[in-house]
């Protein structure tokens, strides 16, 4: 890294806080998030390969294929293995992000720091009926530029009612669309205080705003009403990615 800039050969820097490079996109690119493995579909020139990545998915995990251009193809080359995913896309332009006047003040967002915390992200994944993670995966993806975690944690004492993880496109494949996303959005339902996944959610966006990424998505369950509901509220709008 440039030390005075922050960043990487091949990079050039502008006025708008936008980044160009030089460096080719990195090929067939699959990030183990310890719930499974978050495949980038457009890293792949065939789709058979992407096949062939989707096949040795381990019976334990869930992995998943995003940003597949030209899915109907993918899905008929393969009917007997794949299914699309009921979720919509939604996506919020950071350049449209707005800060909040006011923060909460019953809990406060901090990035996860030690095992403690690994564990408790578990937790409360757990109690939302998802996916765990591998303690060891979680605290080697928090060591890099690719991934952030950020925890929700009550005042009174201590506890983590809420985590986030976000993924920088940049770092993770070289995107030449300037992207990232944020996935395992859960909330404690018997520890829930107003407001705590919109802050997670707001944490992240400004952390990637901060970086001069473009743009934020998510992948959320099409009947998901409410969810749905919080992320128009933040500025998200339906883009058709699968």
């Amino acid at each position: 890294y440039n030390e005075l800039s922050g960043l990487k050969p091949g990079e050039k820097a502008h006025a708008a806080g936008r980044v160009e490079t030089t460096e080719k996109m990195k090929e067939n690119v699959s990030l183990d998030c310890g719930w499974g493995r978050l495949i980038y579909a457009q890293t792949f020139r065939h789709h058979d390969d992407l096949i062939t990545q989707l096949a040795s998915e381990r019976s334990s995990d869930r992995d998943i294929a995003f940003y597949v251009p030209d899915h109907h193809i993918l899905l008929g080359r393969a009917p007997e293995l794949l299914f699309l995913d009921p979720s919509d896309t939604y996506r919020l332009w950071l350049h449209l992000y707005r800060s909040p006047k006011r923060r909460p003040g019953s809990f406060k967002v901090r990035l996860l720091q030690d095992r403690k915390d690994a564990r408790a992200v578990n937790r409360v994944a757990r109690s939302c009926g998802m996916l765990e993670a591998p303690e060891e995966t979680i605290i080697e993806n928090q060591h890099t530029r690719v991934f952030c975690y950020y925890l929700a944690e009550r005042v009174s004492d201590g506890r983590i009612i809420g985590a986030i993880s976000g993924i920088d496109h940049r770092e993770a494949f070289n995107d030449p669309t300037n992207g990232s996303s944020f996935w395992g959005l859960s909330v404690d339902p018997e520890a829930r205080a107003r407001g705590v996944g919109r802050a997670l959610v707001r944490e992240v966006a400004e952390h990637f705003l901060a970086r001069g990424r473009e743009y934020l998505d998510l992948s959320v369950m099409h009947d998901n009403k409410k969810a749905k509901k919080l992320y128009r509220s933040l500025g998200f709008r339906r883009i058709p990615v699968f």
